[in-house]
């Protein structure tokens, strides 16, 4: 697989408009709330195609493809229950955000639990982030990979250099806006593949896809083993659909971040509920890719394509399929999401090192050079993270999905013990523990489907903090947060 000379300028010239793009509508932020949170100013509209951007991006454009080439459209199960998973988001857990300012989706615990609990959601938030997101630059590093043969170390620092160059000056505005414009780039290119497969290379035969059991969307358990260990049934699909959305979108900061950047709950709701219907496009889109790639290449393997994993076949067919030029603005386009992505995930892990780690730094006159310092270090870290993660040969989405349970219930936990209970301080600690104690056991010497994850992970935490809150009633007790 390779570029031609007109690709190689496509992508190039693209790279380089995300840049300055960047650079010209983050501006120059003069304090640390406008640089995190942009202080409201990004229509909700923006803010709603930034969620849909960052929560998949690349990871939806080279490994949905894969699950539907691989498997069946059975992953559009977990789908119905991101859409539910939104609307209890943007009506129980959006309030909470808003009756305050609030710089991090994690500031109301210290009022509720004290410092140290805040401290300690934080640092749950940075490990999650710190371990999917790795996961997601080595999905950017892929493409560069395999146009290029340069190995991944190399790759994944290419990306993670380009990043750093506009989010460090724009903050979060710039980060916003080129997930607008990234989400429109590959959501064209996989609109012309399709349309390139339909309509100039060959008819899509419904009956091979038929027969070999690709057109199947609902998969309905047939025994109990299979509703806990079949990643895609519909009960547990559904179900852990719905409880991932309710720890990314209701209790991560990546996505939090964004919705505050709203300005108002009304407007906050607005970009929720909306990213629901264009994230069942997107994720419809590129399963339906898959399958067009499966009629394409007539249900051949993974071996016979001559590919490492599944990952790598959508680039295959962009790179010797498509024409020249069109090929480098597909490719471009894989990078920006990347790109964007990144950016995202240091602008919300610096922004929870500052408010909720370490909140003295946020005070001194010299915060917005420390919060630019944290963007270089983060980016150093994700390259650490994103390396360590090459050897993988799972479609990469599911590994990114997976990695999440290790703490997403403890974060959804803490949420509801703090928004709804009267647990004192001393249950929440224990139930975070407990939590995510368990769910290393879980994830490591199980093989329960990793729909599961945040769902157990919510039902240790709430079990052991209802206990020790029962022995220990008086203790640090307060009440729910208004």
């Amino acid at each position: 697989m390779s570029l031609t000379l007109l690709d190689i300028i496509a992508i190039i010239a693209y790279l380089a408009l995300c840049v300055v793009i960047g650079l010209k509508v983050g501006g120059r932020p003069g304090d640390t709330d406008s640089y995190f949170t942009s202080r409201g100013s990004v229509p909700w509209w923006a803010v709603s195609f930034s969620i849909v951007a960052t929560e998949t991006s690349m990871l939806t454009v080279i490994s949905v493809p894969a699950v539907a080439y691989l498997g069946s459209l059975a992953f559009f199960q977990i789908v119905i229950g991101y859409v539910i998973g939104r609307m209890i988001v943007a009506w129980l857990m959006l309030p909470a955000y808003f009756t305050c300012q609030q710089q991090t989706a994690y500031s109301f615990f210290q009022e509720r639990f004290g410092a140290g609990f805040r401290r300690a959601i934080s640092g749950t938030f940075l490990t999650t982030r710190l371990l999917a997101d790795g996961v997601r630059l080595f999905a950017a590093a892929i493409p560069i990979k395999v146009v290029t043969g340069l190995d991944y170390p190399t790759s994944i620092f290419i990306i993670a250099a380009m990043t750093l160059a506009y989010t460090y000056y724009g903050g979060l505005k710039s980060v916003i806006w080129i997930d607008v414009l990234q989400l429109f780039v590959y959501l064209s290119g996989g609109i012309f593949v399709i349309s390139w497969i339909l309509g100039s290379v060959l008819p899509v035969e419904t009956g091979l896809l038929q027969n070999s059991g690709k057109l199947t969307v609902i998969q309905l358990p047939t025994s109990i083993s299979d509703l806990f260990y079949v990643p895609y049934n519909l009960i547990g699909a559904v179900i852990g659909g719905i409880f991932l959305t309710l720890a990314s979108h209701g209790t991560d900061h990546l996505i939090v971040q964004r919705l505050l950047a709203c300005g108002s709950l009304k407007n906050a709701r607005k970009a929720l509920v909306s990213s629901a219907l264009f994230v069942m496009l997107q994720f419809g889109l590129f399963l339906s890719v898959g399958l067009a790639l499966y009629a394409f290449y007539n249900g051949a393997s993974i071996a016979a394509l001559g590919i490492n994993n599944g990952d790598e076949i959508f680039l295959k067919f962009v790179t010797e399929q498509i024409p020249s030029g069109v090929t480098g603005l597909i490719i471009a386009g894989l990078f920006a999401a990347a790109m964007s992505t990144l950016s995202s995930s240091l602008s919300a892990l610096s922004s929870t090192t500052l408010f909720d780690i370490f909140p003295k730094l946020a005070l001194r006159p010299d915060a917005m050079r420390i919060s630019r310092y944290l963007m270089v270090g983060w980016t150093l870290v994700f390259f650490l993270f994103a390396v360590s993660f090459t050897s993988t040969e799972n479609p990469i989405i599911e590994l990114g999905l997976g990695i999440a349970g290790f703490t997403y219930g403890g974060l959804l936990g803490a949420f509801f013990v703090g928004r709804f209970t009267t647990f004192s301080a001393t249950a929440a600690f224990a139930g975070l523990i407990s939590c995510i104690s368990g769910m290393i056991l879980i994830i490591f010497l199980t093989d329960i489907a990793w729909p599961w994850y945040t769902f157990l992970g919510i039902s240790i935490f709430f079990t052991v903090a209802a206990l020790v809150n029962q022995l220990n009633p008086i203790a640090g007790k307060t009440s729910p947060t208004p």
